[in-house]
């Protein structure tokens, strides 16, 4: 880091050098030195002290800011302060969220005597405020808090040869990351069972990782027929639907099973031994509904379920606002909150119980409960994150300095995945919508 500082002062000590209009060789006495430079999370400060002979006149005094997140690109200079010539001091309340955020202080001065009144110019040393976050390339795919220690959230991202890493919110960093082959084709959302990671790639291919470093447990090949875009492991088996067929792979034989049942779901999920959510998302279906699945029944091509529960009146369902990108269970998990405009819909009724859109009017990018039941949501084209109690009212908005999209809740504090750029999502609609290339960081509050 050292080096890295000192090769980035130096390039900026350049450029500062080519910004200036002219600089003067002979002002030995007139000297401008930043005296105290105090950064943090909402704002910096600098103080500066400025001596000058007589026979000088300082036509301004302004204060320079660039912020960037590559240490290799363009410096574009902005000017956030234009200060009378007697000023000491100046504290910056919007500070960028980035890994690097440099200031200098200059000054435009003209000697007295100088029938010409030749603009001269001379900067104090530029300071630099460093971070040290984890930032993406694009958005991640999916965010999910480990169920066994709420401190760490494992992190999917597509792009490239797609990855996952492992973030620590206690200690702000990456502490374990892997790689696949095709990023594109890491469409699914991965499943955590018994501290172990279940993901799966259209292809069929799936990896079972350890929760705890990333190492490989076991890799399983399906037999498909077009592409794998669901899937629930339970026990034994990996329950798979190639396009809208229920399949299944037992782990012990390696053997695909392809079964004849239509399920056209886009989500599944184990909720327990032999129990399994189904989300329908699309393809003319919609809602949500429990199936009983065991080897009892689906033991061949002819894999029927033990038993169907759907909801009592599914006209209450909203079309189209079921959605697996967008999905987030309560803690006791008796609910869970989907799509863009918050559907709150409850697992005893098998109903939707509440919408937040209707609230708010807002739309949003993702939710997160907390150990209290309250629940959080990302404002989608604003820097705000939503605070709704367990009786959906609104009791707090938090700003931030990104985008916030994904939410991080410990047991201690709210960390986001926030993005540089605005980021627009309008929902499910055939399973690859969610995919935006805006680059993203964890931010710290």
């Amino acid at each position: 880091m050292d080096y890295f500082k000192k090769t980035y002062l130096l390039l900026v000590l350049f450029l500062i050098s080519l910004v200036g209009c002219s600089s003067d060789e002979g002002s030995s006495n007139l000297s401008l030195v930043v005296t105290d430079f105090q950064p943090s999370y909402n704002q910096v400060a600098l103080k500066w002290k400025l001596e000058r002979p007589g026979g000088i006149t300082i036509e301004s005094l302004h204060v320079y800011r660039t912020a960037t997140n590559d240490s290799g690109g363009f410096l574009n200079w902005e000017l956030i302060a234009n200060l009378p010539s007697n000023e000491t001091t100046f504290t910056d309340m919007d500070v960028p969220y980035n890994l690097q955020v440099t200031y200098y202080v200059r000054i435009y001065y003209t000697r007295n005597n100088d029938l010409q009144h030749e603009m001269l110019s001379m900067d104090a040393e530029p300071q630099v405020f460093l971070r040290d976050f984890p930032t993406f390339e694009q958005v991640p795919f999916q965010v999910k808090q480990d169920p066994l220690d709420p401190n760490f959230f494992h992190i999917l991202d597509k792009n490239g040869t797609g990855y996952l890493k492992k973030y620590s919110a206690s200690q702000k960093a990456i502490t374990a990351s892997t790689t696949f082959t095709n990023g594109w084709r890491m469409n699914n959302r991965f499943h955590i069972l018994n501290n172990e990671i279940y993901l799966a790639d259209t292809a069929g291919k799936i990896s079972r990782l350890s929760a705890n470093d990333y190492h490989t447990i076991a890799t399983y090949n399906t037999v498909i027929s077009d592409n794998l875009n669901a899937f629930a492991v339970d026990g034994d088996r990996i329950y798979y639907q190639d396009e809208n067929i229920w399949n299944y792979y037992t782990i012990s034989t390696g053997v695909s099973t392809n079964g004849h049942i239509v399920t056209q779901m886009d989500y599944a999920e184990t909720m327990d031994s032999n129990r399994f959510l189904f989300l329908f998302a699309q393809q003319g279906s919609y809602g949500f509904n429990i199936n009983g699945f065991s080897p009892a029944n689906c033991n061949s091509s002819d894999c029927f379920p033990d038993y169907t529960i759907g909801p009592t009146n599914p006209g209450a369902i909203p079309v189209y606002k079921m959605d697996p990108n967008i999905f987030a269970w309560n803690p006791t998990k008796q609910k869970f909150i989907t799509s863009y405009e918050g559907w709150v819909m409850d697992m005893a009724t098998l109903q939707p119980e509440f919408k937040l859109n209707s609230i708010t009017g807002k739309q949003y990018f993702q939710f997160a409960y907390d150990s209290a039941g309250n629940i959080y949501a990302s404002v989608q084209g604003e820097k705000k994150i939503h605070k709704f109690n367990s009786s959906y009212q609104l009791i707090e908005t938090i700003t931030t300095k990104l985008y916030p999209l994904f939410l991080m809740i410990t047991n201690d504090n709210l960390q986001v995945i926030g993005a540089y750029g605005d980021v627009d999502y309008w929902g499910f609609w055939y399973g690859n919508e969610f995919d935006f290339n805006v680059k993203c960081a964890v931010e710290a509050f």
